[in-house]
């Protein structure tokens, strides 16, 4: 029997969002060893994201952090710049069972974002056995 992550899950239309896409619940926290705060919010599955984007809103709640290397990046719109990586864990909540939690910590770190809703990216997504996106009935499913 397969061990799924997230299993039918609906996907969700945000406030200030287009349209609707598959979310899950994130709850970032500091390496081993740094402040042991935490910060819960949805993030939004991206395939076409490489790398995971955090909001500085929920990464600040986390305290000083550790700062990975630059990396160049594309951004959404097209612009090309160099930004700093950081490093901490991602727990991503199963569905529906909420108590369970699959933790990553990013190789390369993640990005900061000044949006309100977290991008993963597929540095997490790859690391997933299997990704459904079944778009007649809005639900995916994420075995790990």
């Amino acid at each position: 029997m397969p061990d799924y992550l997230i299993n039918n899950k609906p996907y969700e239309k945000k406030s200030g969002v287009a349209c609707f896409a598959p979310y899950v619940s994130v709850i970032i926290s500091a390496l081993s060893g740094q402040s042991q705060e935490k910060a819960l919010f949805d993030a939004r599955i991206d395939t076409g994201a490489d790398i995971t984007c955090i909001p500085k809103i929920h990464a600040n709640k986390l305290g000083p952090l550790i700062i990975g290397n630059p990396i160049t990046v594309r951004g959404h719109d097209g612009t090309i710049s160099r930004v700093w990586t950081y490093r901490m864990n991602i727990a991503i909540m199963c569905y529906p069972d909420g108590d369970r939690l699959k933790t990553y910590r990013p190789e390369r770190g993640v990005l900061l974002t000044d949006s309100n809703i977290g991008l993963i990216g597929m540095d997490i997504i790859g690391a997933c056995s299997k990704v459904i996106f079944d778009s007649i009935s809005q639900e995916f499913f994420i075995e790990c």
